[in-house]
């Protein structure tokens, strides 16, 4: 009797290695796909047309074009520039933003605290969820291959 496989105090044998089947990871259906699709579009187009938006509004605000004698450029800019306006490539109103745009300031780029703070969180938070399916999904594919650790499955 002390040679049974189900006497207490031994343990079952292990299968004989033998060929696996191959890995078929789970297939995702059409409706899933179009819908991921649509998700990343909305996301996309969401995102363009919020930063077109908030860019276009801070943009509306335009100083008056000046002549280019009184634009601070130094004499070959000036004939450039001049030469761009005869042939029609610029308009004066273009150069002189174009210009007034380049001059050194003190605020030219600043930086609001609570909008960097918040893409940081905001990216904090994604990464963090990425991370987290990211290593879900790891573990699922791994129990499919392998089967299941030696805790018996999820820990």
């Amino acid at each position: 009797m002390s040679g049974e496989a189900g006497e207490a105090g031994t343990t079952p044998t292990p299968p004989a290695p033998g060929p696996r089947a191959p890995y078929e990871p789970p297939r995702q259906s059409v409706r899933g796909q179009l819908l991921d699709a649509v998700v990343v579009l909305a996301l996309i187009f969401v995102t363009l047309f919020a930063t077109t938006y908030i860019s276009g509004s801070e943009d509306e605000t335009q100083a008056q074009a000046r002549p280019l004698a009184e634009l601070p450029l130094t004499p070959g800019e000036r004939t450039q520039y001049q030469k761009m306006i005869d042939t029609g490539v610029a308009d004066l109103p273009t150069i002189s933003a174009g210009v007034e745009a380049n001059q050194p300031s003190a605020d030219k780029y600043d930086i609001d605290v609570l909008a960097l703070l918040g893409t940081v969180v905001l990216l904090a938070l994604y990464l963090g969820f990425v991370y987290r399916v990211s290593f879900r999904e790891y573990r699922e594919v791994i129990e499919e291959k392998f089967g299941p650790g030696p805790t018996g499955g999820r820990s």
